[in-house]
Protein backbone atom coordinates (compact mmCIF):
# COMPACT_ATOMS: atom_id res chain seq x y z
CA UNK A 1 0.00 0.00 0.00
CA UNK A 2 0.95 3.60 -0.69
CA UNK A 3 -0.52 6.83 0.87
CA UNK A 4 0.53 10.04 -0.93
CA UNK A 5 -0.95 13.86 0.17
CA UNK A 6 -1.78 16.85 -1.17
CA UNK A 7 -3.15 19.56 0.71
CA UNK A 8 -5.50 21.66 -1.50
CA UNK A 9 -7.72 24.74 -1.65
CA UNK A 10 -8.07 27.57 1.12
CA UNK A 11 -8.73 25.61 3.96
CA UNK A 12 -5.97 23.01 3.33
CA UNK A 13 -7.50 20.41 3.06
CA UNK A 14 -6.04 17.18 2.92
CA UNK A 15 -6.55 14.97 -0.48
CA UNK A 16 -5.46 11.49 -0.59
CA UNK A 17 -4.26 8.89 -2.67
CA UNK A 18 -4.15 5.21 -1.26
CA UNK A 19 -2.73 3.20 -4.11
CA UNK A 20 -2.09 -0.73 -4.68
CA UNK A 21 1.36 -0.72 -5.56
CA UNK A 22 1.22 -3.91 -7.23
CA UNK A 23 -2.16 -3.38 -9.68
CA UNK A 24 -1.53 0.79 -9.75
CA UNK A 25 -4.76 1.47 -9.01
CA UNK A 26 -5.97 3.97 -6.60
CA UNK A 27 -8.47 5.73 -4.75
CA UNK A 28 -8.36 9.46 -4.43
CA UNK A 29 -9.94 10.64 -1.09
CA UNK A 30 -11.40 13.83 -0.85
CA UNK A 31 -10.28 15.92 -4.22
CA UNK A 32 -11.07 19.32 -2.27
CA UNK A 33 -9.59 21.60 -5.15
CA UNK A 34 -6.89 22.06 -7.46
CA UNK A 35 -8.06 19.33 -10.52
CA UNK A 36 -4.82 19.64 -12.33
CA UNK A 37 -2.58 19.40 -9.55
CA UNK A 38 -4.69 16.05 -8.60
CA UNK A 39 -4.75 14.79 -12.22
CA UNK A 40 -1.38 15.45 -12.70
CA UNK A 41 -0.27 13.60 -9.39
CA UNK A 42 -1.75 10.53 -11.05
CA UNK A 43 -0.13 10.53 -14.44
CA UNK A 44 3.29 11.58 -12.39
CA UNK A 45 2.92 8.24 -10.40
CA UNK A 46 1.27 5.50 -13.11
CA UNK A 47 -2.06 5.53 -11.25
CA UNK A 48 -5.48 4.85 -12.51
CA UNK A 49 -8.16 6.08 -10.52
CA UNK A 50 -10.55 3.07 -9.68
CA UNK A 51 -12.68 5.45 -7.12
CA UNK A 52 -13.40 8.58 -5.56
CA UNK A 53 -13.98 8.41 -1.90
CA UNK A 54 -15.65 11.24 -0.44
CA UNK A 55 -15.48 11.54 3.71
CA UNK A 56 -18.17 13.72 4.08
CA UNK A 57 -20.29 16.60 1.43
CA UNK A 58 -18.55 19.30 2.29
CA UNK A 59 -17.27 21.67 -0.49
CA UNK A 60 -13.60 21.97 0.85
CA UNK A 61 -13.56 18.53 0.70
CA UNK A 62 -15.49 18.05 -2.89
CA UNK A 63 -14.79 21.17 -5.17
CA UNK A 64 -12.76 18.82 -7.71
CA UNK A 65 -15.14 16.49 -7.61
CA UNK A 66 -17.01 17.31 -11.70
CA UNK A 67 -13.19 17.19 -13.16
CA UNK A 68 -11.36 14.80 -11.63
CA UNK A 69 -14.83 12.46 -11.94
CA UNK A 70 -15.12 13.41 -15.54
CA UNK A 71 -11.61 13.28 -16.42
CA UNK A 72 -10.50 9.42 -14.81
CA UNK A 73 -14.19 7.90 -14.84
CA UNK A 74 -13.77 6.93 -11.20
CA UNK A 75 -16.79 5.67 -9.59
CA UNK A 76 -17.75 8.17 -6.51
CA UNK A 77 -18.06 6.79 -3.59
CA UNK A 78 -20.05 8.38 -0.63
CA UNK A 79 -22.42 7.64 2.81
CA UNK A 80 -25.74 6.93 1.99
CA UNK A 81 -26.51 9.57 5.04
CA UNK A 82 -24.95 12.17 2.73
CA UNK A 83 -26.81 11.47 -0.47
CA UNK A 84 -28.46 14.79 -0.14
CA UNK A 85 -26.53 16.97 0.41
CA UNK A 86 -23.84 16.00 -1.87
CA UNK A 87 -25.02 18.53 -4.96
CA UNK A 88 -27.20 20.83 -2.37
CA UNK A 89 -24.83 24.58 -2.66
CA UNK A 90 -26.52 25.13 1.00
CA UNK A 91 -25.69 22.35 2.31
CA UNK A 92 -22.41 21.30 1.07
CA UNK A 93 -21.77 24.83 2.32
CA UNK A 94 -20.76 25.44 -1.52
CA UNK A 95 -23.19 28.84 -0.92
CA UNK A 96 -20.91 30.46 2.19
CA UNK A 97 -17.22 29.69 0.13
CA UNK A 98 -18.92 31.42 -3.38
CA UNK A 99 -18.72 28.04 -5.29
CA UNK A 100 -21.22 25.75 -7.01
CA UNK A 101 -22.44 22.51 -5.34
CA UNK A 102 -20.93 19.19 -7.81
CA UNK A 103 -23.16 18.35 -10.16
CA UNK A 104 -21.42 14.74 -10.68
CA UNK A 105 -23.75 12.01 -8.16
CA UNK A 106 -22.46 9.33 -6.18
CA UNK A 107 -22.25 6.50 -7.94
CA UNK A 108 -21.78 3.61 -4.80
CA UNK A 109 -23.22 4.82 -1.53
CA UNK A 110 -21.80 2.57 1.76
CA UNK A 111 -23.27 2.28 5.19
CA UNK A 112 -21.33 1.45 7.81
CA UNK A 113 -19.21 -1.81 7.58
CA UNK A 114 -19.28 -1.89 3.83
CA UNK A 115 -15.92 -2.88 2.05
CA UNK A 116 -14.21 -2.21 -1.36
CA UNK A 117 -11.41 -3.31 -2.82
CA UNK A 118 -8.21 -1.74 -4.46
CA UNK A 119 -6.32 -4.55 -6.35
CA UNK A 120 -4.97 -6.04 -3.14
CA UNK A 121 -6.65 -3.44 -0.80
CA UNK A 122 -9.61 -3.85 1.34
CA UNK A 123 -11.17 -0.61 2.49
CA UNK A 124 -13.59 -0.75 5.57
CA UNK A 125 -16.02 2.34 6.04
CA UNK A 126 -16.78 3.10 9.36
CA UNK A 127 -19.91 5.87 9.87
CA UNK A 128 -18.55 8.36 12.13
CA UNK A 129 -21.55 11.34 12.09
CA UNK A 130 -21.27 14.13 14.23
CA UNK A 131 -19.41 16.80 11.78
CA UNK A 132 -21.50 15.72 8.60
CA UNK A 133 -24.86 13.11 9.16
CA UNK A 134 -22.38 11.20 6.67
CA UNK A 135 -19.29 11.77 7.89
CA UNK A 136 -17.32 8.25 7.86
CA UNK A 137 -13.65 7.05 7.98
CA UNK A 138 -11.91 4.22 5.76
CA UNK A 139 -9.80 2.02 7.65
CA UNK A 140 -7.58 -0.11 5.62
CA UNK A 141 -5.08 -2.22 7.90
CA UNK A 142 -3.48 0.04 10.20
CA UNK A 143 -3.97 3.51 8.95
CA UNK A 144 -7.23 5.38 9.28
CA UNK A 145 -8.14 8.33 7.06
CA UNK A 146 -10.29 10.33 9.17
CA UNK A 147 -12.03 12.98 7.35
CA UNK A 148 -13.14 15.66 9.65
CA UNK A 149 -14.20 13.65 12.47
CA UNK A 150 -10.38 12.85 14.48
CA UNK A 151 -7.84 15.57 14.18
CA UNK A 152 -4.75 15.83 15.60
CA UNK A 153 -5.39 16.26 19.64
CA UNK A 154 -9.13 18.07 18.26
CA UNK A 155 -12.51 16.85 16.57
CA UNK A 156 -14.14 18.66 13.75
CA UNK A 157 -16.59 21.26 14.16
CA UNK A 158 -20.68 20.70 14.70
CA UNK A 159 -22.04 24.41 14.54
CA UNK A 160 -22.67 23.46 10.91
CA UNK A 161 -26.04 21.58 9.18
CA UNK A 162 -26.21 17.90 10.57
CA UNK A 163 -23.29 18.78 13.46
CA UNK A 164 -23.81 17.29 16.84
CA UNK A 165 -21.58 17.48 19.80
CA UNK A 166 -22.76 14.36 21.71
CA UNK A 167 -23.09 12.43 18.22
CA UNK A 168 -19.03 13.34 17.16
CA UNK A 169 -18.10 12.20 20.95
CA UNK A 170 -19.76 9.20 20.34
CA UNK A 171 -17.92 8.52 17.04
CA UNK A 172 -14.79 9.42 18.96
CA UNK A 173 -15.01 6.77 21.31
CA UNK A 174 -16.29 4.30 18.70
CA UNK A 175 -12.62 4.90 16.77
CA UNK A 176 -10.88 4.34 19.88
CA UNK A 177 -11.81 1.12 19.99
CA UNK A 178 -8.71 0.69 17.15
CA UNK A 179 -5.43 -0.30 18.39
CA UNK A 180 -3.04 2.20 19.57
CA UNK A 181 -0.97 1.34 16.89
CA UNK A 182 -3.23 2.65 13.98
CA UNK A 183 -1.98 5.94 11.93
CA UNK A 184 -4.63 8.35 11.22
CA UNK A 185 -4.57 10.78 8.88
CA UNK A 186 -7.28 13.71 9.21
CA UNK A 187 -8.77 15.72 6.42
CA UNK A 188 -6.94 18.46 7.95
CA UNK A 189 -3.77 19.52 9.89
CA UNK A 190 -1.29 16.94 10.52
CA UNK A 191 -1.20 12.98 11.18
CA UNK A 192 -1.65 11.37 14.32
CA UNK A 193 -1.73 7.70 15.75
CA UNK A 194 -5.05 6.60 17.93
CA UNK A 195 -2.68 5.31 20.69
CA UNK A 196 -1.90 9.22 21.03
CA UNK A 197 -5.10 10.95 20.53
CA UNK A 198 -6.79 8.45 23.68
CA UNK A 199 -3.71 9.92 25.61
CA UNK A 200 -3.86 13.68 24.51
CA UNK A 201 -7.30 13.99 22.62
CA UNK A 202 -9.52 16.82 25.48
CA UNK A 203 -12.38 15.57 23.71
CA UNK A 204 -11.95 12.02 24.19
CA UNK A 205 -10.16 12.14 27.84
CA UNK A 206 -13.47 13.59 28.45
Amino acid sequence: MMLKQLSLGALDTNCYFLADEQTHTVAVIDPAADAPKILATLQENGWTAKYIIITHAHIDHIAALDDVAKATGAKVVLHNADRNILNNDALCLALYFGLPAPKVPADILVNDGDTLSIGNLTLTFIHTPGHNPGSMCILVDDTLIAGDTLFYESVGRVDHYGGDYQTILRSLNRLMELDDAVKVYPGHGPATTIGHERMHNPYIRS
